[in-house]
């Protein structure tokens, strides 16, 4: 029980961290930011509680509910070859280690190592300064947690909808710089200003294959290697690229990282389609997959969480 109990608090102060330092992407209820809010002060409470020692029955029977739940929940992500178990916040551990080195041995030893000779409910009753030295700390932190994670939500900032100044060279200091208005003076003529004012989709200067990207009509489609949807999607997408790229219309694959290893990749060896691979200059809080159309280095539209129809696509392109 002290094992359970410890391992739960520590989870629970991960997930807090992670709540405030990075933004929650996921749309489903269960992996939302509402429901970590929900989860985080259960976990914290009955983590105290264990650790304790009130009510050591009804404590433990809470905690093997709770861990067998661990366990149906985990080996689902190890199923879906989820990346991360998410237990842990920001610190991502991989569904199979939790379910077979946390989850499921903590489970079992909950079982053989189980309160003896206790009743499930009092009386007896715990001393006063026991039980209110506990319960009332515990409930003035939990009662702290919420209201804090909620006024402190952090937002995302989506980068993949934001045309930005490209950079323009400087060929006698081999350097580049972003231009802003600044350098708009007032006898600058037509020419200058639009050179200046020139805009390109932002994420093009995360991207490896970003001149192959440049020019034209092009449907982008960022994919993780564990996401099951992209993986539809790749191949539903191959063929648009077959039927379309007489019409200057051309599919991309970029891959998010923390890249997969090459035998995982769902991308065909003989794939037709643009492939390429964002940087690890930052950690791309994307939803995948995520499709965005650009024309002629411009955003035009994005769907996240899902792949478009090619009638929603030729839509989208039709009213730019």
């Amino acid at each position: 029980m002290y094992i359970a109990g410890s391992f739960l608090i520590v989870a629970g102060i991960l997930k807090v961290h992670q709540l405030l330092t990075e933004p929650i992407i996921s749309e489903g209820f269960w992996e939302s930011w509402a429901f970590f809010v929900i989860q985080i002060p259960l976990e914290l409470g009955l983590g105290i509680w264990l650790l304790c020692g009130l009510f050591r029955k009804a404590a433990w029977l809470l905690s093997v509910i709770a861990f067998g739940g661990f366990i149906v929940v985990t080996f689902y992500e190890t199923y879906t070859g989820a990346e991360s178990c998410g237990c842990f916040g920001t610190v991502s551990v991989d569904p199979w280690i939790t379910l077979y080195f946390i989850d499921v041995p903590i489970f079992v030893l909950l079982l053989i190592f189980h309160p003896k000779n206790e009743k499930l409910l009092p009386p007896p009753w715990p001393f006063a300064e026991h039980f209110f030295g506990v319960a009332l700390p515990t409930f003035l932190i939990l009662a702290t947690i919420v209201p804090v994670l909620f006024f402190n939500r952090v937002e995302r900032k989506e980068i993949w909808k934001v045309n930005d100044p490209i950079a323009q060279n400087n060929s006698r200091q081999g350097s580049t710089h972003l231009p802003d208005t600044n350098e708009i003076t007032p006898d600058a003529n037509q020419e200058q200003i639009k050179v200046l004012l020139k805009k390109e989709w932002a994420m093009l200067k995360h991207i490896d294959i970003a001149d192959s990207l440049r020019t034209g009509n092009k449907v982008v489609l960022f994919y993780h290697c564990d996401c099951p949807d992209c993986r539809e999607a790749i191949p539903v997408y191959e063929q648009y690229n077959y039927l379309y790229a007489e019409n200057d219309l051309l599919f991309a694959f970029i891959e998010i990282p923390p890249y997969c290893p090459e035998e995982e990749n769902p991308l065909p060896a003989d794939t037709t389609c643009i492939t390429g691979k964002l940087d690890t200059s930052t950690k791309w809080l994307i939803q995948t997959p995520l499709v965005v159309i650009i024309a002629d280095s411009l955003f035009v539209k994005d769907w996240e969480g899902k792949a478009p129809s090619i009638e929603q696509i030729l839509e989208a392109i039709a009213q730019n």
